[in-house]
Formats: structure tokens, C-alpha cells, sequence
């Protein structure tokens, strides 16, 4: 936080995902997912004025690297697993984004779920986790007990641009793929006149989490708890437009919400255990809205990627994205 504070801004890691160039992962790009994640902690440590410098990473070997090296402070998401979090001297918070295999469809396809495509080419870039979490998926279908014979026939390629032409000229029955991948595609595709659409299932998980370097258990309970304050603000209903008024609710004493209290900075808790001031969930709130705000607007409804929300929905409207209890 020094260290931030002292050069007025937050350097902030941000991994595009290349698809040529990544065989850790298919994810889609999630800049503007990112940055809303960035800017939410440059705005909790610097106030609402607060500036962000971007570097940009080609996959999650590079953003590690980055990070251990201090060309910046945090990484705004990066795969939550054994490989990434033990020996890489990172901290790692909750994960802020559910990513996982999917299946996209031309729109055509008579295939409403995933058991659909047996017997169809599935198309994949070889040699990536997603092609690893698509094979255990089939191999474990064709063990299920079913009345006729589950068959892979895996269509696998070295370049997204030549997979993406076979899918649109009909020699795919379906891409296999992280969903953030594949809403990418599907948009793409659709700038060219190709429509398409996402099965429902993820046959893998695949966690995405904010990242810092270990060491330093202020600025890791900083950028961990910005994250959390984002998801209860969704689940208390703290908008970028109510938030103003949700504070003056919260400082009424008698019957206000107490987690309305903690988190708006009523309780004078959330802000001197951290080094911060009491108002700085409001401030973050008022600069990116909350955790579902920014979702919508940087992959879900309002985004050119329109992907469903799935399990990155609250848990009270069945995702898995619960915000921790204040006490």
C-alpha cells in the first residue's frame, strides 16, 4: 500500500490469454472484466481520482512472472489451482470468476445439450487444458449406462483462426472450449454473419482469482477484501446509483442492517484494520458498481459477449459466488 500510495498508482496486471500463444488455458479475454477489478482496488487505496497503468500478459506464465518481478502489484485474474498457488510465492483471493469448458454450437445444430454430440467432430485447440478437460469429459460419458453408444471424434488444431473457419464453414459440430473463449468466438463469428450459441453445461471448472506477491499480508487483505465487499454489495443490493443514500441508511443507528453498517463504514470496522478510511467500499462501489454491475457490463448482457452469468451468479439465485460474513 505504501508503495502504491507513494507513486499515486495502481500497476495492475492484466492476462490476455493469446490463444497461439497459451497451452495453460483457453480463457477469452477479459480486459475489461480486469480493469474493472483494478480500478476497484486503485479507488479503495487512492481515492476516486485514482489512476491505473495496465500491462498487458500473453498467458499466466508471464503475468506470474510479472508480478514476482514488481513490474506490478497486483494480477486481476489468474487460474486458481495447486500449480498456480503453491511454490509461485503468490497469494491468491476467492475466486472472483467461475470459467470452465463449454460447447458452442452452430445455431442450426439440433444439439440443445452437451450429450447431443456424440458421433459430431468437436473441434479444439490441441495441446491446452481445454482439450485435456473436453477428452475426461467424453471418457467419462461413455461409462455412463446409456441406450446407444457415446462416440469422441476429436477435431483438434494449432491455430484459433483456422478452427474458427472450419466451424463457420460446417466441418465442426461444435467448438470445445473455456466459455469466456467461446462467448469471444461466438461474437466474432457473428460480426461475419455466422450465428452460433453456448450449450448450457461447463464440463470442467476453471477458478479465476486476483493474484499479489506473497509477503505482504496488508496489501493481500486489501485487494482480497475488495473483492468481497464487491460481492456483498451485490448481495445487499448496494448499487453504483443507490449507494450514496444506502450510506446515509447505514448510518442511522437504530434498525440498520449491520452488514449494510460494516460494509458502508457505519460500524467504523471495515476501514482501520486495513489501513483505509471508513467510506472506501462506498467510493469503490460509486466508481465500478458492484460485483454483478461490473459482470454485466464487461462479459454479461450489456457486453458484446453476452455470456450468461451461470455459476458467477449470487448464490441466492443458484451460482456460487457468496460473500464472506463480516463476523
Amino acid at each position: 500500500m505504501a508503495r502504491v500510495r507513494a507513486a499515486g498508482v495502481l500497476h495492475c496486471g492484466i492476462d490476455v490469454e493469446e490463444a497461439e500463444y497459451s497451452t495453460s488455458g483457453d480463457h477469452g479475454n477479459r480486459e475489461a472484466f480486469d480493469a474493472g477489478l483494478c480500478r476497484a482496488v486503485a479507488v479503495a487505496v487512492l481515492g476516486e481520482n485514482a489512476r491505473v497503468s495496465v500491462a498487458h500478459y500473453p498467458d499466466d506464465r508471464a503475468a506470474m512472472q510479472g508480478l514476482n518481478a514488481g513490474e506490478v502489484e497486483m494480477v486481476a485474474t489468474l487460474t486458481d489451482d495447486f500449480s498456480h498457488s503453491v511454490g509461485t510465492h503468490l497469494e491468491l483471493t476467492r475466486p472472483v470468476l467461475w470459467d470452465g469448458v463449454g460447447f458452442l454450437v452452430p445455431a442450426s445444430s439440433s444439439a440443445t445439450r452437451a450429450r447431443q454430440l456424440s458421433g459430431k467432430k468437436i473441434c479444439f485447440l490441441a495441446e491446452t487444458t481445454a482439450e485435456e478437460s473436453v477428452r475426461a469429459w467424453f471418457t467419462r460419458q461413455r461409462l455412463e449406462p446409456v441406450p446407444f453408444p457415446f462416440q469422441f471424434v476429436p477435431f483438434p488444431f494449432q491455430e484459433e483462426g483456422e478452427m474458427q473457419a472450419a466451424f463457420a464453414t460446417g466441418n465442426c459440430g461444435a467448438l470445445a472450449g473455456d466459455r469466456t473463449r467461446l462467448a469471444e468466438t461466438r461474437a466474432a463469428l457473428a460480426r461475419r454473419g455466422h450465428r452460433s450459441r453456448l450449450l448450457p453445461e461447463t464440463v470442467s471448472q476453471d477458478p479465476l482469482a486476483s493474484a499479489v506477491r506473497a509477503g505482504d499480508p496488508q496489501w493481500a487483505a486489501i485487494v482480497d477484501w475488495v473483492m468481497e465487499a464487491l460481492v456483498q454489495a451485490e448481495e445487499s443490493g448496494v448499487t453504483q446509483a443507490n449507494v450514496k443514500a444506502m450510506r446515509a441508511r447505514a448510518a442511522q443507528a437504530n434498525g440498520a442492517d449491520p452488514v449494510l453498517r460494516f460494509l458502508l463504514g457505519a460500524s467504523h470496522e471495515i476501514g482501520p484494520a486495513l489501513g483505509l478510511d471508513d467510506g472506501w467500499v462506498a467510493r469503490v462501489i460509486a466508481a465500478t458498481g458492484n460485483y454483478g454491475e461490473i459482470y454485466e457490463r464487461d462479459l454479461g448482457s450489456a457486453s458484446a459477449l453476452k455470456l450468461p452469468r451461470g455459476e458467477n451468479n449470487l448464490w441466492l439465485h443458484g451460482g456460487v459466488m457468496v460473500a464472506l460474513p463480516p463476523k
